[in-house]
Parts: C-alpha cells; sequence; structure tokens
C-alpha cells in the first residue's frame, strides 16, 4: 500500500513503514507473515475518510458539521495508542481500591535470557510463564517481609523493550501495599523490608520458570552460568514512595506502552531519506538525561515490530485481591480489613463502581478542554447524521430516515461516499 503524500509528510513513522516495509521482510523473513501485514496496513489506514467515518451535525440552526473518520484501534499505532492508553489508564484507576495504598515494582531479566524471550516472542507459552513467575514473586514477598501469610493483589503489565526501544521483556507491577492476615482477616501494612528479599526471591523463580519452559534441557549451561554470576539476586526495583502520590502519571506510563509502541512522533528527531537513517532520542535510565541514538532505518522498524504482541495475547493482567472476577466480592473483604467508615452491613449491599468508559468526546475535553461537537454558531451539541463504511455506503442516515433518500450535503463530506451511493 503506497501512502497518501498528505499523510506521509504528516506522520513520519507511517511513511518510514511506507517506504521501507517490504524491504525489511525481505531481509528477516520470520516478519514476511500475514499477521505483521495486516497489523502495517492496519495504521496506514487510520483515520482515513476513505476507509470510513461518522458525520455529526447540528440538527438545530444547521450551520455546522464535523467528520471523525475511524481509527485502527490497533495497539501498534501511535494516533490509537494514545486513546487506548487514556481509557486504559482511567479503567485501571477506578479498579485500584481507594482505601489501599500502593507502590510500583519493576521485575527484570539478565540479558543473557532476552534472547530465549526473543526467540519465542510469537507464542504465548514463555509470556504466561513470566505472568505466573512474577505473580508467585509478589506472593513470597509479600508474605515473606511481612512474617506471615496474608492475600495480596497486583496488576502486572508486559513491556518487550527499554526506552531505546532495544529488546528488554521486564514487567512493571502495581503492588497492593500490604495485605489480609489469613488468620485475622486484618488489613497488614507493607512498610519497611528487605530489598534482598525481593532480589532473591525473583531469582529464584525466574530460575525455576526458565529450568520448566527449556524441556530439551537446551539452556542448563546457562541457567548454571547465570545463577552463578549473580550471586546478590536479580533486579528488582521498587519506587520508594506510596502511590497515589504520583499515580496518574506513573499509570499512565504503564498504560501507554502496551497501548502502542515505546516510541512517538516526537522522539523522532530525524528521518534522513538519502541515507536511511532514523535519529530518536530517549530518557537513559543509567545516566538519568536525554540521550540521542542515530540508527539504520531498518534496525528501526525492527525495534518497533519486535514490540507486536502474539495476537489475542493480553499483555495486562490481575492477580490475587485485586483480580477482577472477584472486585465487588474483595471490595467488601478490603474495606474490611482497612476499616473503612463508609463500610455497608452486607457485601450484597456494596455495588462495585465500575469505570465508566471514554468516548471520542470524553478524550478531547480532557486533552484540550472543548467539546468537539459543540456547534459553532449556536453552541448546541451537534448529533449523529451520518455513518459511511467504504462498500456499503452510508449505513446511517438521519436524513435518509426523514426524507427517504440521502440528497448528499450539508456537511463537507467527501465526494467519493456519494459516487457509491
Amino acid at each position: 500500500m503506497i501512502l497518501p503524500a498528505e499523510k506521509s509528510t504528516k506522520n513520519i513513522f507511517l511513511e518510514i513503514f511506507n517506504n521501507h516495509w517490504n524491504e525489511f521482510k525481505s531481509l528477516y523473513p520470520n516478519y514476511d507473515l500475514d499477521y505483521y501485514d495486516d497489523v502495517i496496513m492496519s495504521i496506514m489506514k487510520c483515520s482515513d475518510y476513505e476507509y470510513g467515518f461518522k458525520q455529526y451535525f447540528c440538527l438545530k440552526c444547521g450551520q455546522d458539521s464535523k467528520i471523525v473518520s475511524f481509527s485502527c484501534k490497533s495497539p501498534f499505532c501511535l494516533t490509537c495508542g494514545r486513546t487506548r492508553g487514556e481509557k486504559y489508564s482511567h479503567k485501571i484507576r477506578s479498579i485500584l481500591h481507594p482505601e489501599v495504598k500502593y507502590r510500583h515494582v519493576v521485575l527484570t531479566i539478565p540479558e543473557q535470557f532476552r534472547w530465549i524471550f526473543y526467540r519465542n516472542r510469537k507464542d504465548f507459552k514463555l509470556f504466561n510463564k513470566f505472568f505466573k513467575a512474577g505473580w508467585k514473586c509478589v506472593q513470597d514477598f509479600v508474605s515473606e517481609a511481612l512474617g506471615r501469610s496474608v492475600d495480596c493483589g497486583c496488576l502486572m503489565v508486559i513491556h518487550t523493550v527499554g526506552r531505546n526501544c532495544k529488546y528488554n521483556p521486564h514487567i512493571h507491577v502495581l503492588i497492593m501495599a500490604g495485605g489480609v492476615d489469613n488468620h485475622s482477616s486484618r488489613w497488614v501494612p507493607l512498610e519497611k523490608f528487605d530489598y534482598k528479599i525481593l532480589h532473591q526471591s525473583w531469582k529464584k523463580l525466574l530460575l525455576e520458570m526458565f529450568g520448566e519452559f527449556d524441556e530439551t534441557n537446551e539452556h542448563v549451561e546457562l541457567i548454571k552460568a547465570v545463577d552463578e554470576k549473580y550471586k546478590k539476586g536479580f533486579v528488582g526495583r521498587i519506587e520508594s514512595g506510596y502511590l497515589p502520590k504520583n499515580a496518574r502519571h506513573l499509570i499512565r506510563y504503564i498504560s501507554k506502552y502496551f497501548c502502542r509502541p515505546q516510541m512517538s512522533i516526537r522522539r523522532i528527531k530525524n528521518y534522513d531519506r538519502e541515507s536511511q537513517s532514523v535519529e530518536i532520542e530517549y530518557r537513559s535510565h543509567r545516566s538519568k538525561k536525554v540521550e540521542k541514538e542515530k540508527i539504520d532505518v531498518l534496525e528501526f522498524i525492527g525495534r518497533m515490530v519486535q514490540q507486536i504482541m502474539p495476537k489475542g495475547f493480553q499483555n495486562i493482567r490481575y492477580f490475587g485481591l485485586q483480580a477482577r472476577k472477584n472486585q465487588e466480592r474483595l471490595n467488601f473483604v478490603i474495606s474490611r480489613a482497612v476499616g473503612s467508615l463508609n463500610l455497608p452491613e452486607n457485601k450484597e449491599e456494596r455495588v462495585c463502581q465500575k469505570a465508566k468508559p471514554l468516548k471520542y468526546r470524553d478524550l478531547i475535553k480532557i486533552w484540550w478542554r472543548k467539546d468537539p461537537l459543540s456547534c459553532r454558531s449556536c453552541n448546541c451539541q451537534m448529533e449523529l447524521a451520518r455513518i459511511w463504511r467504504p462498500l456499503k455506503g452510508f449505513v446511517f442516515s438521519v436524513f435518509k430516515k426523514l426524507f427517504g433518500v440521502d440528497v448528499g450535503p450539508p456537511g463537507n463530506l467527501p465526494k467519493f461516499c456519494f459516487q457509491q451511493e
């Protein structure tokens, strides 16, 4: 597919893929699959009127209209990723228990194991085991740090790359800072603890995970070498402060990178079409500064597409007390354990408050502080007037309902949509 000229100049990310995707596939045949082609084609079509749109119209004064094109909703789309990220962060905030404090934990893996993940990136099996090992680590860590058996909960998100987009699988965890004692049913806060507990527990469980995954004993020597090298355990970083001090920023950070690639248009500083190179910038964990890196355009594409997860894979999971299937019941348990003053007498009386899904209009209000469907002439709210889809034409038209046929304008509609009628 060739991008329209106006799109290629406005979006460098799409232009790079449009110019070099076929070349990349020929050089790396592992990516020459229908699944990857479908993902790339979907982002090319995103927000293009030719692939469908809705028209809103002021039915009161008839002076204003707005066309909203359909989005691809792909987790690989930078444009849709912002929308998906905002919706997920809104949803996550509603799931976290307001009476409970949270901590942010990052569970990483030694660089010697990264290639094993990369080789199995198209399969659910290893990533599912990665989640289970992380959850077991959280359970062991909280119980050992508190010195008693407790029920705890967390939310986990897998990120497959670091800030420079090199392959580096790791897990972000929003962990309840405490747990419900299994004997007294009281809430026990997690305040002071030894970081060594987390490092050693994560090392033990991750090595066990790789051992179970290695059914042919291919990696036995590698596992032994890594065990010997990292005597103090594997890195498991815990942020010093509690949430929700800066919860909104953190939740947005966690959610946006499973809703879109670890990249933004602003971070692509230069695309040199002659030398076929791309310059990107990122904030380094080591130097704590913004650094720039110039890489070949095909390497840039490789760093992007390696972030595409297997079809249907859910890279956000909820465990223990935070599990969504038990949210209503466990809201009662946690509220009782932490001594909530607004606790009803019976758990049946406690209504699980679900977040209202954010829609296009809500997002524009959040981002730009204005109502996109407000008529610029009379300030009344515009109503949905038409829905147009390729090959089907107008699948909905308020004018068809009123007059029996859609006669065309009002509204600045593309000419091609009437050629099909």
